[in-house]
């Protein structure tokens, strides 16, 4: 979604929690996604955030408010995901 949405201001940011750096690297290695990977062994942000679950995904707006919280990773939940980053990107 973030090369659909890019022009439109859509950043897309994965937070790796993986203790052991080496894991995630291999995992990144062989999806290679095109999108911002950062590293937070601590789980700071998971913490701030109060993460439920893995995957946990935020739409967060333009002034940095959560709008949106998907916990888990249902393909058949795509469309929904797509029109709340309408809703968000055309505000």
């Amino acid at each position: 979604m973030q090369d659909a949405y890019r022009a439109r201001g859509l950043v897309v940011l994965a937070v790796d929690v993986d203790i052991k750096r080496q894991d995630a690297e291999r995992f990144l290695a062989k999806f290679q996604p095109t999108f911002s990977v950062e590293f937070d062994p601590k789980g700071e942000l998971a913490e701030q955030y109060k993460v439920q679950g893995m995957p946990t995904g935020f739409v967060i707006d333009r002034r940095g408010a959560v709008r949106f919280t998907h916990i888990g990773f249902r393909p058949v939940d795509r469309a929904l995901y797509e029109e709340q980053l309408q809703q968000v990107l055309n505000e």
